[in-house]
């Protein structure tokens, strides 16, 4: 089993190759880092899937197809075809080849531009969570949930936090990873579970409970040790008003201690789970929110937080319907900003700060946003 420990070596190779020792081995590692376009061409950020080898780029109307540089960044040592910068026609998906510093080792990443003709469809995989679909991680075989349209094109929106955990740690099956699928009223639903972390992480940090995690948004891997409340990056565009947030859940606390940050019970503690949603600005200084500002940034402009966290009765799911309350008084203008809504759903309310009881659980389907756009619809 592939560990971060083998990651940190492997790493540790390629650093070691800056010496002037000749019989060093060449670095094989092979990865695109990032992917970017002119942010005036992107509707939503790219999304990178390691495990897939994929990278998913949603464009605005205006974009060319036919004429398209993308500025890519590979891992130290490595080059990648076609180049960073080059110019390709994306009418159907290319194949990008990394190569790295050996020239041995190759990676292929399948790029899909998908110009956003009608944004009317994503909007409304943006407002409906069924969690119906899911795909698994090919390399570390966690699962994560898609949503996907009638003519079967998938769409990568959501982020788990199982991929922070497939760094340090990877299982054979998604069943044994914090968030993965379970079957529900001839379906799916999700399911998320708080677990005994890793503990000190070779000193890079320490791990004491894993949450089971499911937002909108993505995660990046480069913080999700070093910094893991800026490592979950949390919102996708959105151009509506949300006024409520439904949907079914099941919570069960975990019954043993409540384990704090540091690893220490917390007595007299109890675990609550997450389900909320924040709508908010994006400007030049705020792009996407994480664990440090979800909560509390002054973007934020309107939040559905679920008013009861604890343990619900029964073996039954529990609907829930919370009206999404003003936190400032800031005019929504579509046709002057940029917003974006964040959905998120923790087995643990802090379990992004390594907080929160073994055990605890939390099952949630048929989620969805419903807008001021769905109430005028209705009342004809």
């Amino acid at each position: 089993m592939k560990t971060l420990r083998g990651i940190i070596t492997t790493l540790w190779i390629c650093i070691g190759l800056t010496s002037c020792i000749q019989d060093e081995p060449l670095c094989p590692e092979a990865e695109i880092e990032s992917f970017t376009l002119p942010s005036e061409l992107l509707f939503s950020d790219p999304v990178i899937n390691q495990g897939q080898n994929t990278i998913q780029v949603l464009l605005n109307k205006k974009a060319d197809l036919t004429a398209l540089a993308p500025e890519v960044t590979v891992n130290e040592f490595s080059t990648v075809s076609p180049a960073s910068g080059e110019t390709v026609d994306f009418t159907n998906p290319v194949t990008y080849r990394v190569t790295a510093q050996d020239g041995i080792h190759t990676r292929d990443y399948k790029v899909q531009m998908i110009v956003m003709d009608d944004e009317d469809v994503y909007t409304s995989l943006m407002k409906n969570f069924e969690f119906s679909y899911w795909e698994e991680n090919s390399s570390f075989h966690y699962a994560t949930p898609v949503q996907k349209t009638n003519d079967g094109t998938t769409y990568s929106i959501f982020s788990t936090s199982n991929q922070g955990v497939a760094l340090y740690q990877q299982f054979p099956v998604p069943e044994q990873y914090p968030t993965y699928a379970i079957e529900h009223n001839d379906g799916f639903a999700a399911k998320m579970i708080t677990k005994e972390g890793p503990g000190s992480i070779l000193g890079i940090q320490y791990i004491p409970i894993v949450a089971g995690s499911l937002y909108t948004g993505k995660m990046n891997l480069l913080n999700a040790l070093k910094d893991p409340l800026t490592a979950t990056q949390m919102g996708q565009p959105f151009n509506q008003i949300p006024v409520r947030f439904t949907g079914y859940y099941k919570y069960k606390a975990g019954t043993g201690d409540y384990i704090g940050s540091d690893g220490n019970p917390k007595p007299g503690v109890k675990d609550s789970c997450a389900i909320y949603a924040v709508f908010y600005r994006i400007d030049e200084n705020l792009q996407v929110l994480d664990g440090t500002n979800v909560h509390n940034h002054p973007n934020i402009i309107l939040q559905a937080m679920l008013p009861d966290r604890s343990s619900t009765d029964g073996e039954e799911l529990h609907a829930f319907d919370i009206e999404f309350k003003r936190l400032n008084d800031e005019v929504i203008d579509f046709s002057k900003h940029e917003y974006k809504l964040a959905v998120v759903f923790s087995s643990s309310f802090w379990g992004d700060r390594y907080e929160g009881t073994p055990g605890s659980e939390l099952i949630v389907d048929d989620a969805k946003i419903i807008t001021e756009e769905d109430e005028v619809v209705s009342s004809y």
